[in-house]
């Protein structure tokens, strides 16, 4: 009884080959989120610069600040 319980014990057990997978996985899970986290990060900017850039002139009572901003085009249209 003994001896078949310590032998399901040792197929239970996570050998080096599966842990190192594992651990690969979990690096590469981290590593795509952090990469995602980056790009929002950078197109988070990129918009509260354009956003900063048109405020700015329309504090100064610029007349061409449409310039700044695409005209809006109708639903459908691409």
């Amino acid at each position: 009884m003994s001896e078949s319980q310590y032998e399901r014990n040792e197929y239970l057990e996570q050998d080096e080959e599966e842990a190192e997978r594992a651990a690969r996985n979990k690096k590469l899970v981290v590593l795509s989120l952090l990469a995602a986290l980056v790009v929002a990060g950078i197109v988070v900017v990129e918009r509260l610069r354009d956003v900063s850039r048109l405020q700015d002139c329309m504090m100064t009572r610029a007349t061409n600040c449409n310039d700044m901003v695409e005209p809006p085009q109708p639903i459908g249209v691409r």
